[in-house]
């Protein structure tokens, strides 16, 4: 019994111990928060504000100082606008007070050659923001149908008309896109520079590269030290490359960047440098009907349609299948010409092409892709032919298997293996194509492709004939 009534004894006693226990922490936790309102209440009258205005007085101070900064520029500005997609664009905007703007911009033709007012606003979202409020030429990139600027249907060339200030550095503002972080440079135009805006000076310039590339498709530099630099413009998507050796001459270098049109002729976004060779312009030579580098002296821009073919250290026929899983040809290449492909292999495809359509089954052909297995030493020839029947068009794989061997001196020499039924099918109408593949030994050579790096093949046996295909590493 004594045993009992002591564990009743020590059981009561640590109840009541925790409970004082308990008692004694609710009360320094009713201390503590009466400490913490004390202290608050001190610090509230202790404080003073780090501004002397409001948030709200300091927004609009903030646009009031952007507005002034947007019509400060007598002459208007020059602006440069980089999109998401890759391209760029040159703009002129000059801001009034009454809320409008009139620009130019060198979109397309007529946005070069008519100025067009639209109307701003600053507003204050998260930060002062420049928002062009009505259509206008600064809305073309950013618009979501995609046959207003070639662009993705829905997303357009993923650009922006509304714009935060990131930097402002004495007569410039940098600015960046509200939705797309699209990059957005104004400069101060000059008087001189706005008449010559004003008077379609960037509609020429466009008018004469336009005409220019046209007769010029095979764009060239020169540099002093004789390294020739094979150069591609674009104007649709308002892009540049060059193509040249790395210094180490190991791998072939391929340099894109966005360009803008100016009064004098093309600016890059960035500038290309190969090896102690650095330009960010081309001008135009009104007189030469040319473009120029500005290197050490000018130099102009030579024309040759002859491929280019690169010799890196490391030929095409030892990464093949590699750092190269294929060759991609496109569709018609009698239309859509690559360098490297002869008359005689755009007569042999036209000929193919027209043996399908008039067949049974009136057969379109389309693209084909050379795919290498270097494990197996496999080239897979991939034919994709198309076929519309009620309006309905169905793209089918035609595959013919070969195995191929390189010998000492880097040819390639194909054997047929096989194929899937579909290439059975059309095996008859490609025989002037596929004769070349049982017959010939092909030489494999890197060709300058602009912003692509070609791969050709050259027949050892036929030297009249010859195809080639972008290099892929997919």
């Amino acid at each position: 019994m004594k045993v009992i009534h002591m564990e009743y004894w020590v059981t009561n006693m640590k109840l009541f111990i925790a409970m004082r226990m308990r008692k004694n922490n609710q009360l320094r936790s009713v201390l503590f928060a009466i400490g913490v309102v004390i202290l608050m209440a001190a610090c509230d009258n202790e404080y003073e504000p780090i501004f002397n205005e409001t948030t709200d007085e300091r927004v609009q101070e903030a646009l009031t100082e952007y507005n002034t900064l947007l019509r400060s520029a007598p002459h208007g500005w020059k602006a440069m606008l980089y999109t998401k997609a890759g391209g760029g664009y040159f703009y002129y905007f000059d801001f009034n007070e009454n809320g409008t703007v009139n620009m130019v911009s060198d979109f397309n033709e007529t946005s070069a050659a008519q100025p067009m007012d639209g109307t701003w606003v600053l507003k204050a979202l998260q930060k002062p923001t420049l928002t062009f409020d009505t259509y206008s030429y600064i809305h073309l990139p950013a618009d979501p149908d995609g046959n207003v600027n070639g662009g993705t249907s829905g997303e357009g060339l993923l650009s922006d008309f509304e714009f935060t200030f990131v930097r402002v550095s004495g007569d410039s503002i940098i600015m960046k896109g509200l939705k797309h972080s699209t990059e957005l440079y104004l400069l101060k135009a000059t008087e001189q520079e706005t008449s010559r805006i004003l008077e379609d000076g960037i509609e020429d310039v466009l008018q004469s590269t336009t005409v220019y590339l046209e007769d010029n498709t095979g764009l060239k530099l020169l540099l002093p030290n004789n390294t020739t630099v094979p150069l591609a413009i674009d104007v649709g998507s308002k892009l540049f490359a060059a193509q040249y050796l790395s210094s180490d001459e190991s791998k072939i270098e391929t340099f894109i960047s966005p360009f803008t049109f100016s009064l004098d002729g093309i600016v890059l976004k960035s500038p290309v440098t190969i090896g102690a060779y650095s330009f960010r312009e081309l001008f135009w030579n009104e007189d030469k009907g040319l473009y120029t580098v500005q290197l050490s002296n000018p130099v102009d821009l030579v024309n040759d349609t002859e491929p280019y073919f690169f010799h890196p250290a490391t030929p095409l026929h030892s990464v093949i299948g590699r750092t190269y899983k294929r060759a991609l040809m496109p569709e018609n290449p009698g239309v859509n010409r690559l360098p490297g492909q002869s008359d005689a292999f755009i007569e042999a495809y036209n000929e193919a092409a027209g043996s399908l359509l008039i067949g049974p089954y009136a057969l379109t052909l389309q693209e084909m892709s050379y795919v290498f297995d270097p494990v197996n030493k496999l080239m897979y020839y991939d034919v994709v032919i198309a076929q519309t029947r009620n309006g309905v068009t169905s793209r089918f794989l035609a595959k013919f298997v070969y195995e191929y061997e390189v010998n000492d001196t880097g040819d390639v020499k194909f054997t047929a293996i096989g194929s899937n039924d579909n290439a059975q099918v059309i095996s008859f109408d490609l025989r002037v194509i596929l004769q070349h593949f049982d017959k010939d030994t092909f030489k494999l050579e890197y060709i300058a492709g602009g912003f692509q790096l070609i791969g050709g093949f050259y027949s050892q046996k036929s030297p009249e004939y010859s195809f080639s295909g972008y290099l892929l590493n997919q």
